[in-house]
């Protein structure tokens, strides 16, 4: 309850803070929220993978009982056919037995309780998962995704811009997601996904005012891929589309360096410190 609570404040202040100019101490609030959000994810995965220890145990016992059952069985027989060549013999190991199916019921009583706390923690376990990360809303995974990209988190920007996008398909904020999901594939640099992700934006939203972003990060993206002739094709069509744009002019400074042959470009940089 107390870390739900934790979580739950900080979520209203980061909430809070969007109309405020970032700093330091917020973003270091953020960072320390991801941080305690993995730390749980870490937590639930290592439950999870001793629950199902604990189960494979108790049926590996199960099945040890049942073996034992039948081989006493096969015992019984055995001494009721010499029962008839030594009584004496035949009562001792009948007392034998009786002993041991007694320590086997016992047995396969404590067997049952443990399936019976197992089952319960499984139980426990689901409460607390469903408790714990209560099915998140539109809002709540739209600000932790882009808290995640803020800090370079790409990986759990990538899986909370995917969930927002599978989950809420039609909110206005859609175009912006895919859009941002393409950012964040680019800072992994997989640049073939995120191609498609700006081409989603472009064919399913093409009256958003995300398209000239998505055009020009598209053809970004393909001169990054090692691919100039469709960069340069893209680029142009930022150019010829929205003229007077930021779009365009990045998209002109991109065109330039296109066309400076590379050992020029090598000339233009800076020489290191």
């Amino acid at each position: 309850m107390g870390m739900k609570v934790l979580i739950a404040s900080l979520a209203i202040v980061l909430g809070g803070s969007a109309a405020y100019p970032q700093n330091r101490d917020i973003l270091q609030l953020q960072k320390d929220m991801i941080t305690l959000q993995q730390e749980v994810r870490q937590v639930q995965e290592s439950l999870d993978q001793n629950n199902a220890v604990m189960k494979a145990l108790v049926e590996k016992m199960a099945d040890q009982v049942n073996m034992i059952s039948g081989g006493m069985q096969q015992m019984s027989l055995t001494v009721d056919g010499l029962k008839s060549q030594n009584d004496a013999t035949s009562r001792e190991m009948r007392t034998i037995l009786t002993n041991m199916n007694t320590s086997v019921k016992d047995l396969e009583e404590s067997m049952s309780s443990v399936r019976t706390q197992v089952n319960s923690i499984s139980r426990e376990m689901t409460t607390i998962k469903t408790t714990s990360e209560p099915l998140a809303g539109p809002d709540e995974l739209w600000r932790t995704a882009n808290v995640d990209y803020s800090v370079g988190n790409f990986d759990l920007a990538i899986s909370g811009l995917q969930e927002f996008i599978s989950k809420y398909a039609n909110d206005p904020r859609a175009p912006e997601a895919h859009l941002k999901l393409g950012d964040a594939l680019v800072g992994q640099k997989k640049f073939q996904p995120a191609i498609d992700e700006y081409d989603f934006v472009l064919q399913k939203f093409p009256m958003s005012d995300k398209t000239r972003a998505a055009l020009l990060k598209k053809g970004l993206a393909l001169a990054d891929s090692n691919q100039p002739q469709l960069a340069t094709s893209t680029l142009n069509e930022v150019v010829k589309k929205f003229p007077n744009t930021s779009e365009a002019a990045s998209a002109n400074t991109k065109l330039r360096e296109l066309q400076t042959p590379p050992q020029q470009q090598q000339q233009r940089r800076p020489a290191p410190r």
